[in-house]
């Protein structure tokens, strides 16, 4: 393993003519998830969205890399280790369980398991759940045999243990509750319930069974005999795992933005790793200015430079859901795309949600019209949408491959992103090139008379004049996609819950004054390029 002082480096760079400016400046780490100490002693973070696995010396802060954004371990979630040393990591959106020995071989030990979640080992016994509707917890086998299924027809559970009854415990996400199983099956027990979306499970030296509230922050302590529960600690919602020291320090990691608390023994807490954003991927800038971005499972808003603030997320009553791709309309209001496959109008103000279509293929770009109606890219169906106000989704545009941004015109055309044939197109009753020979072409905006196109492949955003056809780069060396030399790999998702095709997208937004915002999911920044 190499250190690393950072999720991902570059070094932008502006043509002559052009300046770029971090807004938002890079994120440590793309969400966390869960944790483990190691044999090495370091503590193990999964990191779900971003593909990685990252070790921190909770003495001294320093990172060490595992598993990179590209490799061979896709979207980890959980990990155990067994007594050989060989590292277990579920791979949630990607339906498999892997392990990675010592000397950093890669292996999958059993594949075709949606919505594989929590996994813990005990006396080198492997047990895992799922997070998806109808979820099961199994035992896992080195030599081969399929699992064993201990339960069934559970309700999103996650992170599990085994307790100092023998027992093994899980949360379930949906129901509010916590259960135990014995760990060869048999009767479900309901130990704690009325929790606010409980997201992991572990146990303090005292044998306490502490419990983590997603949508609170709250750390609960449970005493298993009675059922009572106190507060261990309070923390920001978004609370996703959790580690126990010999000594009962916690260390609690963040879905939302990636924060890593340690608790003492005493209730005092610091940060292990700040709070930043898991991608960001969609971004749109309104009439006044203000720049909003989808990550993820939250909408954020920057009110200003070195700024964000969360203005929804998932756990919000009335929220879109996994986001995509945003676009500005009126007031208060954004338009998303969403892994559900739905087109949306969120209003922020009043937290409400209208569905403007559903049962789309995989939608990615959405773009307003002058007109007022909405525009999206189906990526798995290849087509181009438009919703016009209270009318019903009509197809535009098909056989694209693998479309993602989009952009409107002035006279109702659109630009598209085509990243398939590498290239956008403009689409006005037919399909014709604006710019080809790009690598992986993403977020797309109209900036004036200008098309400002951003290609995740190359790390580069070119202008497009819209008038005379000229085009030229006007910023390389990007942080955005996947690290040079790494091919983006669609991941299965989970059905039901979070469909696919999951993929990587960089989005462009374009103010009023001509800065072009850029969502640089690679390094989990907002960069604006302006003309000097």
């Amino acid at each position: 393993m190499a250190e690393d002082s950072g999720r991902y480096q570059s070094n932008p760079q502006a043509a002559p003519g052009w300046r770029i400016e971090r807004v938002i400046g890079p994120s440590p780490l793309y969400g966390s998830n869960g944790m483990r100490f190691g044999p090495d002693g370091l503590l193990y973070v999964a990191q779900c969205f971003g593909n990685e696995i990252t070790a921190f010396d909770t003495a001294t802060g320093v990172r060490t890399e595992v598993s990179r954004n590209g490799g061979p371990i896709k979207a980890p979630d959980d990990l155990a280790f067994d007594s050989r040393g060989v590292l277990y990591v579920t791979e949630f959106l990607n339906a498999r369980v892997v392990t990675r020995s010592p000397a950093g071989r890669v292996e999958v030990l059993v594949d075709n398991v949606p919505g594989a979640n929590g996994i813990t080992i005990y006396r080198d016994r492997i047990f895992m759940d799922e997070c998806r509707p109808e979820a099961r917890v199994v035992e896992l086998f080195r030599d081969g045999r399929p699992p064993k299924v201990l339960v069934q027809g559970l309700q999103l559970a996650n992170a599990l243990a085994v307790g100092p009854d023998g027992k093994l415990y899980f949360p379930q996400l949906a129901t509010g509750e916590v259960c135990r199983v014995p760990l060869d099956g048999g009767a479900v027990e309901r130990v704690v319930d009325g929790l606010a979306v409980p997201t992991a499970v572990k146990f303090d030296n005292r044998g306490a069974l502490l419990v983590l509230q997603a949508m609170t922050g709250e750390v609960s302590r449970v005493d298993i005999q009675s059922g009572q529960k106190s507060c261990a600690a309070m923390l920001d919602a978004g609370l996703d795992n959790l580690v126990v020291t010999p000594d009962d320090r916690l260390f609690v990691s963040n879905f939302i933005d990636g924060t890593i608390t340690e608790i003492a023994s005493d209730g005092g807490q610091k940060r292990l790793c700040p709070p930043g954003m898991c991608g960001p991927s969609g971004i749109a800038c309104a009439a006044d200015g203000t720049v909003y971005l989808t990550d993820f499972m939250a909408l954020l808003r920057v009110p200003g430079a070195g700024r964000w603030e969360r203005v929804g997320w998932s756990f919000d009553a009335d929220f879109p859901g996994f986001m995509r791709d945003l676009c500005a309309g009126e007031g208060d209001v954004v338009y998303t795309t969403t892994l559900l496959g739905n087109l949306t109008a969120y209003d922020m103000r009043k937290h409400a949600c209208e569905v403007l279509a559903s049962g789309l293929d995989s939608p990615f770009g959405v773009a307003r019209t002058p007109s007022g109606g909405l525009m999206a890219t189906e990526f798995d169906a290849g087509r181009v949408i438009k919703v016009e106000p209270r009318g019903q989704p009509k197809v535009i545009a098909r056989g694209l491959d693998r479309p993602t941004g989009i952009a409107a015109a002035a006279d109702g055309s659109c630009f598209v992103a085509e990243t398939g044939n590498r290239r956008v197109v403009k689409i006005d009753g037919g399909i014709t090139p604006v710019l080809e020979g790009l690598d992986r072409p993403e977020g797309l905006a109209v900036a004036g008379d200008e098309l400002a196109v951003l290609d995740a492949g190359s790390k580069q955003l070119w202008t497009v004049s819209l008038s005379g056809g000229k085009s030229r780069v006007v910023a390389s060396g990007l942080p955005v996609g996947l690290p040079p030399g790494a091919t983006p790999q669609p991941q299965a998702g989970v059905p039901g819950f979070l469909p696919g095709s999951i993929l990587p997208f960089a989005g462009v937004a374009a103010a009023p004054d001509g800065t072009i915002y850029i969502a640089a999911n690679g390094e989990g920044s907002v960069l604006a390029v302006r003309r000097s």
